[in-house]
């Protein structure tokens, strides 16, 4: 744990700007975004102490309860005042049914996790209600720097232990970011007179702001609870949303609204995976559809997790269960380590576009797209793309004929693939599958054939290419499938084993012949 005395005025600095709220219902005019600290400063993981609130409501009764709105409304302690801005938020928001529904519908996989996390903490279940304000539970909703569920900006969201690199954004991770929010929370709590209003003020507008008011009330005299801080209402316009969210929350009827139920009950649970892992193979492993991991673990941003480290994996209690069971067929992917030069990452600016981008790079738009994974041409200003360093457009992919597979006992998508060297999602749609169809025993699968890249040779003839550079980001499986050949030839032919680390600039064989240094 830091020394406490570290640092009242560093922590002032680091963490001056929680994060500007994401606001997805426009009840009040936008906030000037603070200054946030450079993202390259070495970010200090904080270890927060923890002072407890006295539980109001037994284990066993809370337990009985069908919906987590019943658990939160039955342990509320902050009281909200009669103030004529916290009155317009409850009229605007009464008016948005709509907007309560989708909420509970994007909060349902983690309210419950949240609510009982503060308990454990004895921490005011009303904080499970900000993010309501800040990104009405949107796990991905992004703003001009901050992101997430609980729009944290990158310096704090650092300070505090999440990670944030190429491929990972623990903001979007709903538990990560949690857990994180919670000790900065808390830390604020402590810091600022032990009352939760001025953390919560200080969560929106910054520490800074709020201990400034709090010195100066103590030089005056003058009590330092939030309520007799002077603080403009431009810097806290989240508090009179959030303090409204904890009206509507604790008496619905009374404003003619309905929160739609969520189940008092755990309905995911997290585990952890390392090193490079294909989401695709996690996710035939729990028996789930990808695209159903990826909506739960959105802090995921490639197809692949990075390499190195070890990242939390949200997963449906029954397919956590599934996947624990088989997590021993787990494989790591070997990934190529970043290079030491060149133009490898752009950030988007306004006005650019993936033609444009592709146009100054000399590269194309389609290999753009595949380096990135982009399902569609719409980029965001701040955006980072990566940028492909080797020419490798020459390559005419060739096809052999499908072939057959007869499913076995035990076959999975993944593991057929695995057997056959093709993509598990290729297999899928080549066979016309649904994401949750059942393999049965005896069942024939069509399977894409396999056959080297080759390239024009001068006059028309096609020739075999013979060498691969590797670029940044690459794995072998990925260059296997690229060029159409079995990934056990690629490491015969190049005498590697299937976890070697690739680096960008190595030149692999992609047919017999002499070894390539």
């Amino acid at each position: 744990m830091l020394n406490k005395c570290f640092p009242l005025l560093v922590l002032l600095v680091l963490c001056s700007c929680a994060r500007q709220p994401q606001r997805l219902a426009e009840s009040a005019t936008t906030q000037s975004e603070p200054g946030a600290v450079s993202d390259q400063q070495q970010p200090v993981v904080l270890d927060v102490p923890m002072s407890p609130l006295d539980p109001v409501v037994t284990q066993s009764e809370l337990s009985a309860y069908t919906d987590v709105w019943q658990r939160i409304r039955q342990q509320m302690h902050i009281q909200v005042p009669q103030r004529a801005d916290i009155r317009r938020e409850i009229a605007f928001f009464a008016s948005k049914q709509k907007f309560f529904n989708e909420v509970a519908n994007r909060a349902e996989p983690y309210l419950y996790l949240i609510v009982t996390e503060l308990e454990k903490r004895r921490m005011p279940v009303e904080l499970s209600l900000l993010p309501i304000v800040e990104s009405a539970y949107n796990p991905v909703a992004q703003g001009k720097g901050p992101t997430g569920l609980w729009q944290m900006v990158p310096q704090t969201a650092r300070n505090f232990g999440l990670k944030i690199q190429h491929g990972y954004d623990g903001r979007k991770d709903p538990w990560s970011s949690t857990l994180a929010v919670l000790d900065y929370l808390q830390h604020l709590h402590d810091s600022l007179g032990n009352d939760w209003l001025n953390a919560v003020a200080a969560y929106n507008s910054g520490e800074g702001r709020i201990m400034a008011a709090i010195e100066r009330n103590k030089a005056r005299g003058k009590p330092t609870d939030y309520w007799s801080l002077q603080i403009p209402a431009r810097y806290v316009q989240t508090m009179p949303k959030w303090l409204a969210m904890i009206s509507l929350v604790k008496n619905p009827a009374n404003y003619q609204i309905s929160l739609p139920p969520v189940a008092n009950r755990p309905v995911v649970g997290s585990t952890k995976i390392a090193g490079a892992v294909q989401l695709q193979q996690a996710a035939e492993l729990a028996g789930m559809p990808l695209n159903q991991l990826k909506k739960l673990n959105p802090g995921f941003a490639l197809t692949t997790t990075p390499e190195g480290k070890e990242f939390p994996l949200l997963l449906p209690l029954d397919a956590l269960e599934t996947f624990e069971k088989q997590r021993h067929l787990l494989k790591k992917v070997a990934v190529a380590a970043a290079p030491s030069g060149g133009p490898q990452r752009y950030k988007v600016k306004t006005g650019d576009s993936l033609v444009s981008i592709a146009a100054r790079y000399k590269t194309k738009v389609a290999s753009l797209r595949r380096l990135n994974q982009l399902k569609n041409d719409q980029l965001q200003a701040g955006q980072i793309l990566l940028i492909p360093t080797g020419n490798n457009a020459s390559a005419t992919i060739a096809r052999s004929q499908p072939k057959s597979y007869q499913v076995k006992a035990g076959d999975s998508l993944w593991t057929i693939a695995q057997k056959l060297r093709v993509d598990s999602e290729e297999l899928r749609i080549y066979n016309k599958l649904t994401a949750h169809a059942h393999l049965k025993p005896g069942q024939i699968l069509r399977v894409p054939g396999a056959s080297v890249a080759t390239e024009k040779a001068p006059g028309g003839a096609k020739k075999t290419k013979a060498v691969y550079t590797v670029k940044k980001g690459d794995s072998l499986d990925r260059i296997a499938k690229l060029h159409k050949i079995k990934l056990a030839d690629l490491l015969k032919w190049n005498q590697l084993q299937a976890d070697s680390r690739l680096k960008p600039g190595q030149q692999l064989r992609l047919a017999p012949g002499n070894r390539q240094s």
